[in-house]
């Protein structure tokens, strides 16, 4: 995939302004899930949505690292009542996202699997991880920048390292962490290895250093 995807590109349409795509959370993945569902295109964005969200929820996470890795990637996904109801956290949330997603797939998927990770990659998630430096105020509620970070590396290390990579790149651009030429250097070798395309890094390279 070129761009950003699954869980943390959904993570993405938590923006200041997500009440205009529906009333609730939930309401926003419906109706998106519903505008995409019609092509072929749409569908495998669906089917990497779904993958993504199942391969958490059959994960050893707690679900405060769950809330954590999701924050990361949805800023603004609100903390308050919305329409009278707290908003799901971790598992109560993967699975309000897995039934909208299910009539979009009415045969149930296997079991989930991971793209498989080498404990080098595991390493050099975690090492970056270890490497955020937040440089500006975070809206994700009371999680300071460690809470997200741990979540990050257990995910590395217990369930993805091309999952958690993904989410470290939200971490990094939340917490407007810088990235000296060194890291970048790191991340850009884990972007080709996990096969990822030339712009899932666009997402930090305005926090680019030379």
């Amino acid at each position: 995939m070129d761009f950003d995807f699954g869980l943390t590109a959904l993570g993405g349409k938590f923006h200041m302004d997500w009440r205009h795509e529906g009333d609730t959370p939930r309401d926003l993945v419906r109706r998106w899930a519903a505008l995409v569902g019609d092509d072929e295109t749409g569908r495998e964005r669906l089917r990497l949505l779904d993958e993504d969200t199942r391969l958490l929820l059959a994960s050893p996470l707690s679900d405060d690292d769950i809330h954590a890795l999701w924050r990361a990637a949805a800023m603004f996904y609100p903390f308050y009542p919305v329409a009278g109801e707290e908003p799901a956290r971790g598992r109560a949330w993967l699975t309000e996202i897995e039934s909208e997603l299910r009539p979009h797939f009415p045969e149930p998927g296997g079991e989930p699997s991971a793209v498989a990770s080498s404990d080098a990659e595991r390493a050099a998630v975690v090492a970056l991880a270890g490497r955020l430096t937040p440089r500006s105020e975070s809206a994700l509620e009371p999680l300071s920048a460690p809470t997200v970070t741990g979540a990050v590396e257990r995910c590395a290390t217990l369930v993805s390292a091309a999952l958690a990579f993904r989410f470290l790149l939200h971490a990094y651009s939340t917490y407007n962490s810088p990235v000296p030429a060194s890291s970048w250097a790191v991340f850009e070798e884990l972007n080709h290895s996990f096969g990822y395309g030339e712009f899932m890094l666009s997402t930090i390279e305005y926090l680019r250093e030379e």
